[in-house]
C-alpha cells in the first residue's frame, strides 16, 4: 500500500466507516507521515463527536419544503414555456409547409392543367391530381395533430 492510497482512506478510517485491514495497518505502523495524518483525523473526529449538535431553526422543515415546491413549480413553468414555444414553431413549420404546397405559381399552373385535363378526360385528371391531394391531406393531418397537442398541453396547464 502506498502513502497516496492510504491518505485517501484516512478520513473514512478515522470516522469508523472503513475497517482497517492488515495491509493498511502495516503501512500506517511503518510510515510516520500516514500515522500522524490518521492520528490527526482521529482527534478531529473525537472533537466533532463531543460537540453539541445545534438545533434546527424554527420552521426549518416548512421553509425547505416550501422552497422545494417553489423551485419545482418554476421548473415546470419553464418546461411548459419551452413546450409551448416548440408547439408554436411546429405550427409555423406546418403552415410554412402548407404555404409551400400551395405555392401560387403551382396553383395557377395546376389550374391551367386542370382546364386542359377537363377537356381531355376526367380519368387522367384524377390520376394526376391524386398525388397532390395526398400531400394536402397529409399536411392538414399534421396541422390538426399539432393543434390537438397544443390544446391538450394548454388544458393540462389549466388543471
Amino acid at each position: 500500500m502506498t502513502c497516496d492510497e492510504t491518505r485517501l482512506l484516512v478520513e473514512a478510517i478515522a470516522a469508523g466507516d472503513l475497517e482497517v485491514t492488515g495491509e493498511i495497518r502495516a503501512h500506517v505502523e511503518s510510515c510516520p507521515g500516514c500515522a500522524a495524518q490518521l492520528a490527526s483525523a482521529q482527534r478531529i473526529e473525537l472533537l466533532l463527536k463531543t460537540r453539541l449538535v445545534p438545533a434546527p431553526p424554527e420552521n426549518f422543515t416548512t421553509t425547505i419544503v416550501s422552497r422545494i415546491r417553489t423551485e419545482r413549480w418554476q421548473h415546470e413553468q419553464q418546461v411548459d414555456r419551452i413546450f409551448n414555444v416548440a408547439i408554436v414553431l411546429a405550427v409555423l413549420l406546418v403552415l410554412g409547409g402548407v404555404g409551400a404546397l400551395t405555392n401560387v405559381d403551382a396553383v395557377v399552373a395546376l389550374a391551367g392543367r386542370v382546364g386542359g385535363l377537363l377537356a381531355q378526360t376526367s380519368g387522367r385528371m384524377a390520376a394526376q391530381a391524386a398525388p397532390t391531394m395526398v400531400s394536402y391531406v397529409a399536411a392538414i393531418g399534421l396541422l390538426m395533430s399539432t393543434l390537438v397537442m397544443w390544446w391538450w398541453a394548454e388544458r393540462r396547464l389549466s388543471l
